[in-house]
C-alpha cells in the first residue's frame, strides 16, 4: 500500500493495519458540517482546522486470526455558546480512541459489552472523516460555560447583590421555618 494511495474517505483499515502504517491530515471545520453546526464563532475569528492521525495495528492472537486495530487521534478548538451568558467560549477538543475491527456486526456487538475499547465491524472502506466527526461530536461538553461567567448584563453573578426592596421569597421561608413572622 503506497502512502499516496491512502484515501481517508475510503480507508482500507485492514491493509493499513497489516502494514502498520500511519496517516495524518487536517480538515477545515466546514468539511465536518455536523460539528460545524455547533460552533458559535465570534465575529472576526476563523474556525480552527481539525488535525487528525490514525495508525493501523495488526495484533497477533494465539490460536486465532490477528486483530485489526485503528488508533485515532483528533484535535481542534471550537467556539461554543456558553449556556449561562450565551457568549462564545473557546473549547479545546481532543479525542484519542483505539478501535478494534471485527468481521461482523454481531461479533462487534458481542465484544463491545466485554471490552473497554470501541469495537466496529470491519468495512470494505471506512470514511475516516465521518468517524473523526462522530468522535469529536461525542467529545463536545454537554453544557459549555465559562469558569467565571459574566451574566448577560456584564456583571459576574457572584458580584450581583440582592436588592432589599425586592421580595425575598427564601428569606420569608427561612422566617417561617424559624417560627418568626415575615417582615
Amino acid at each position: 500500500m503506497n502512502k499516496r494511495a491512502i484515501d481517508p474517505l475510503r480507508l482500507d483499515v485492514a491493509a493499513l493495519a497489516r502494514q502498520a502504517q500511519s496517516v495524518t491530515g487536517e480538515w477545515t471545520l466546514e468539511a465536518l458540517p455536523r460539528l460545524a453546526q455547533s460552533e458559535a464563532l465570534p465575529q472576526g475569528r476563523a474556525s480552527q482546522p481539525v488535525a487528525w492521525s490514525v495508525r493501523g495495528e495488526w495484533r497477533p492472537v494465539a490460536g486465532g486470526p490477528p486483530q485489526v486495530w485503528l488508533h485515532l487521534t483528533a484535535r481542534t478548538d471550537i467556539w461554543l455558546a456558553c449556556q449561562r451568558c450565551l457568549q462564545p467560549i473557546r473549547t479545546p477538543l481532543m479525542v484519542e480512541r483505539s478501535i478494534l475491527f471485527v468481521g461482523s456486526e454481531d461479533k462487534a456487538e458481542a465484544l463491545d459489552a466485554e471490552i473497554e475499547d470501541d469495537v466496529l465491524a470491519l468495512p470494505a472502506a471506512l470514511d475516516l472523516r465521518a468517524l473523526v466527526e462522530d468522535e469529536l461530536i461525542l467529545a463536545l461538553p454537554l453544557v459549555p460555560r465559562h469558569d467565571g461567567c459574566p451574566m448577560p448584563g456584564g456583571t459576574p453573578a457572584a458580584e450581583q447583590g440582592a436588592d432589599p426592596a425586592l421580595p425575598q421569597p427564601f428569606a420569608a421561608l427561612a422566617a417561617l421555618k424559624a417560627g418568626r413572622p415575615r417582615g
